[in-house]
């Protein structure tokens, strides 16, 4: 207890992924979910607005299209179609197609599949109108073609004329709100990652799902920008700031959007897993992280924002970090105040627990991986922080319908695994450790949810109750006290680390206190000299989806049920 280790400066928190379980709109237990963040109390919660939904994530999911307005969807869903926005009404039907037509606002195209009384109806009901809805179906318009998928395309212009963007917060600002005022007095990381797939050239315009809560893995499309100067790609994220933080802003056509929201945060993380959600270079990525900021500072006049670069998903990219944490690869001004980047441990099995061991080696790997990257930081921008933001396990076959579900010791084995990264990350003085994620769910067929990581969930996706993950986070968070506490020399009998990881620490105000992790499916026994007297929190199977069992140790041996976390809290008279 008296030979100094390091100094402890890891703060254990968690990431947030927006997905339809958290919000109002679908989630029965969307207050429960948010409740439970609440009562984590963690600093530098990352919030990911992710692409697998984009009515989720994108706030302008059609490009602006001057005075032409235009719908597009598929069957069972409505066009609506406005012209209030001028004062005027719809005068003109341009286009309107019930079948197979395709093609972007301005460059429609009727397609095989055609019903023939499309532009007759649609004209019948919204010219005059100030606006219109139009549904899609065959009930309406007969069916042109049976048994093949059909949509509905319209164009209409207004009179008097109006010009035309798409923005939609209906769901983000929701999800975004709950999250505010869960974590509110406390540090946060806001990540929208999702770029607008319309600022990417592409043959064809992308569909997206008309329902809001279908995935679409194949959103990310294109990998060279319309705008080379990565100015409307600032324009975006300056305007979707300025909502936020300056209470709305001004659109493509100098027309004002309110939103009386002026939130403020902590950090904004620019972009995610950028080398495989639109395939970008670290040349390109960087160009864009400057583009970004500087669109924020213009739109925002926000010059206090600070600012996370990369959320790598990869390894060993070691040419990324040499090249983006060189300064003079920036614009001037340009700050690198954090950079980020994730690691999760793969299995074989999604069932077998023997299996799961494997886990803890995958980490010992990566922590190597987080030394190099270390020199390169400390050499080219000592100043700029790191979040590993991202860190877990993924199960295979995660996102197959009707995949075997996992025994409830999973928890404790990726809550494990979990704990063992952050104490083994500490070392190497990383700033932040996120676990991942808070809430997915395998298929949920009472709510049409398809899978969305089952084996990434810190809560129960039917209750919102914390998992073992969940309470092993709240108990490093609740632990920990960072920039006081202080790792002693730890040294254990298993000296290769095979079956049990320790670690102790002492705080400024004496407090002594011990993390004991069993990496095994097994039973482990431990023995923690001077410990009889004090007081374990223990995180195992048998505590289930509850908090930590606490007991008062009456002997100095432990006995650690397979995959346990354990603090013991010392003794104070005991200075062994």
């Amino acid at each position: 207890w008296t030979t100094h280790d390091y100094d402890l400066h890891t703060i254990p928190t968690l990431q947030v992924v927006a997905n339809p379980l958290l919000a109002r709109q679908f989630s029965p237990i969307y207050k429960q979910i948010f409740a439970s963040l609440k009562q984590l109390n963690a600093e530098y919660a990352r919030y990911a607005v992710w692409f697998p939904y984009p009515k989720l994530a994108v706030a302008e999911l059609d490009p602006p299209s001057g005075l032409f307005q235009c719908g597009n969807v598929g069957e069972d869903f409505s066009i609506n179609l406005s012209c209030e926005q001028s004062g005027g009404v719809i005068s003109k039907v341009d286009f309107a197609s019930y079948g197979t037509s395709s093609g972007a606002c301005g460059e429609m195209q009727q397609g095989k599949c055609h019903a023939a009384n499309s532009s007759e109806i649609v004209q019948r009901v919204c010219i005059g109108q100030k606006t219109c809805s139009v549904p899609a179906t065959s009930d309406l318009f007969g069916d042109p073609c049976k048994g093949t998928a059909k949509r509905l395309l319209i164009q209409i212009q207004c009179n008097p004329p109006q010009n035309n963007t798409y923005y939609n917060f209906t769901y983000l600002d929701t999800m975004l709100e709950d999250f505010l005022d869960a974590t509110d007095g406390h540090s946060r990381i806001i990540s929208f990652s999702t770029q607008p797939n319309w600022l990417f050239k592409q043959d064809t315009p992308h569909i997206y799902p008309d329902n809001a809560s279908l995935a679409d893995w194949g959103y990310p499309v294109g990998t060279v920008l319309v705008d080379d100067t990565m100015q409307a790609l600032g324009d975006y994220y300056g305007r979707l700031f300025a909502w936020y933080t300056r209470g709305g802003f001004i659109d493509e056509y100098g027309r004002k959007h309110t939103s009386n929201y002026e939130y403020n945060w902590d950090y904004t993380e620019i972009f995610n897993e950028v080398e495989s959600e639109h395939h970008m270079s670290v040349e390109f990525y960087t160009r864009a992280y400057d583009a970004v900021i500087q669109g924020i500072r213009r739109h925002t006049n926000n010059y206090d924002m600070k600012y996370v670069g990369m959320a790598l998903g990869g390894h060993n990219e070691f040419d990324w970090y040499r090249y983006f944490l060189n300064h003079s690869n920036h614009a001037p001004d340009i700050p690198l105040d954090m950079i980020s980047y994730h690691f999760y441990a793969l299995a074989n099995s999604r069932t077998d627990p023997k299996d799961w061991e494997i886990f803890f080696s995958q980490l010992d790997t990566f922590t190597f991986e987080v030394e190099q990257i270390e020199e390169i930081r400390k050499i080219l921008s000592p100043e700029t922080r790191t979040t590993i933001d991202e860190l877990g396990v993924i199960l295979p076959d995660d996102n197959t319908p009707g995949a075997p579900q996992f025994p409830m010791i999973y928890w404790n084995a990726a809550a494990a695994l979990y704990a063992y990264a952050w104490a083994r990350i500490s070392r190497q003085g990383i700033d932040v450790v996120g676990h991942s994620q808070l809430v997915g769910y395998p298929e949920l067929s009472d709510l049409q949810l398809q899978p969305q990581y089952p084996s990434v969930a810190l809560l129960n996706w039917t209750t919102g109750q914390g998992t073992a993950e969940y309470w092993t986070s709240k108990l490093l968070i609740e632990t920990t006290d960072i920039d006081n506490d202080q790792a002693v020399v730890t040294q254990t009998t298993d000296v290769s680390g095979e079956n049990i990881f320790s670690q102790g620490f002492i705080g400024k105000n004496g407090h002594r206190w011990v993390l004991i992790i069993n990496k095994r499916y097994a039973n482990v026994d431990v023995f923690l000299p001077g410990s009889t007297g004090g007081r374990m929190q223990i995180i195992n199977e048998a505590s289930g989806f509850g908090p930590a069992t606490e007991v008062t140790l009456t002997l100095s041996r432990i006995t650690l049920s397979p995959f346990a976390v354990a603090v013991v809290h010392m003794p104070p008279d005991d200075m062994k």
